[in-house]
């Protein structure tokens, strides 16, 4: 089998396949709860339910790619997400809440399939070196790509309706599929005992055995929330609150987009100079500075669009040290490079899923619990990353 690379457009779009697929119709969550009248926690389950699919389908795909190929895996997972979307704009005719969730679920489940196999197919072709190099440039599509999805969806919302998303979300899984197809598949060679369940048990404790690929993966986790956070809690304060319109909203979504080229380009510059431990103790000091500002300003009663968005930017300035440096560590020392991948992204989105879980059960205000949870999450990411430097030789 060839080994010719993917093309950094194909991994660009995969890696925030997820991402942008969970939040590019959260400008629409309000209007959501008025057209099935449901409450704003009810309209959160389309987030929460993706999240919990998109946690647990991390660990379909890594059997599957091993068995059949990256390429059949990547199939199965952006055909079930296109069929997903386009269930959600069926639920509008039917006035069918519980389909809407149902196909997030499913959407999650297909989506899933990005951020597993974007971290494959570089594990796949490059070194652990070239890795984190390339992993911080693809860091730029951690927010442009969401946060254009957002801004986007903004305007459909604004000047459609909220199906229009779902529609749009569609139209971006076929450009993933197309790209796909002409992707050379990157698989050394296949399993034909993958998919056996002793064997997919043997292989996901086998990554486990290590300590820096779970203690890794709950960093990214810790990481990855500070985005999900905002996509559950934002639109309602900059809509309820601060008097934002969905347009407006996902324009304002653009600016964290530096703090991320800001980032991932500083973390792709120093990666030659600086230990990836190192980097993550940079990239977690960002992110405090970031959070403190939006407490202290939210505090003092700023609560302003500027206060919303421009500690997001800081914040994601850090972001893009941690997942660089810490997705090399998670999978450097292990041979099974789909399974790694697999197994770090269910523990990512598992930890993920569970914070924004627990926000439902939390009866407090927006304003209040964001930054309160930021605070937690830098908390988080400072005792995994003191753990991680423990466990990594």
């Amino acid at each position: 089998m060839t080994t010719k690379k993917p093309s950094f457009l194909l991994l660009f779009l995969l890696i925030s396949f997820g991402s942008i697929t969970a939040v590019a119709f959260t400008p629409a969550l309000p209007e959501i709860s008025a057209f099935f009248n449901v409450s704003a926690k009810a309209a959160g389950l389309t987030i929460t339910l993706f999240l919990v699919g998109y946690a647990l389908g991390q660990l379909l795909y890594g059997p599957l790619a091993n068995r059949f190929g990256r390429k059949v895996a990547l199939y199965i997972g952006i055909v079930l997400e296109i069929i997903g979307s386009l269930l959600c704009v069926a639920a509008a005719p039917l006035h069918a809440f519980w389909l809407l969730v149902l196909a997030r679920l499913l959407m999650a489940l297909g989506a899933s399939v990005g951020l597993k196999m974007s971290f494959t197919l570089v594990a796949d072709s490059y070194t652990q070196e070239e890795s984190r190099k390339i992993i911080s440039h693809l860091m730029i599509a951690f927010a442009i790509t969401p946060a254009l999805g957002v801004a986007i969806g903004g305007f459909l919302v604004e000047h459609f309706t909220w199906m229009s998303t779902f529609y749009f979300m569609a139209v971006y899984g076929l450009v993933v599929l197309a790209l796909t197809m002409r992707m050379s598949e990157t698989a050394k060679s296949l399993d034909q005992d993958a998919l056996k369940p002793a064997k997919i048990w043997a292989k996901y404790s086998a990554t486990l055995a290590r300590m820096e690929l779970p203690i890794a993966a709950l960093l990214m986790g810790c990481a990855t929330s500070f985005v999900y956070v905002f996509a559950s809690l934002a639109p309602f304060i900059a809509m309820q609150t601060i008097g934002l319109n969905p347009a407006q909203y996902g324009v304002w979504n653009l600016l964290p987009v530096i703090g991320v080229i800001a980032g991932s380009q500083l973390s792709a510059h120093l990666s030659q100079t600086i230990s990836p431990m190192k980097a993550i103790a940079i990239g977690i000091g960002v992110m405090l500075i970031g959070v403190l500002i939006m407490a202290a300003a939210f505090l003092s009663g700023a609560i302003t669009a500027l206060f919303l968005f421009l500690p997001l930017l800081v914040i994601y300035i850090g972001l893009g040290f941690i997942y660089a440096s810490a997705s090399g560590i998670a999978t450097a020392k292990i041979e099974d490079k789909s399974n790694a991948s697999a197994m770090m992204s269910f523990i990512n989105m598992g930890l993920t899923t569970l914070i924004v879980l627990a926000l439902g059960f939390v009866h407090m205000s927006a304003v209040i619990l964001l930054p309160l949870v930021y605070c937690v999450l830098v908390a988080g990411a400072a005792v995994f990353a003191f753990i991680l430097k423990k466990n990594t030789p």
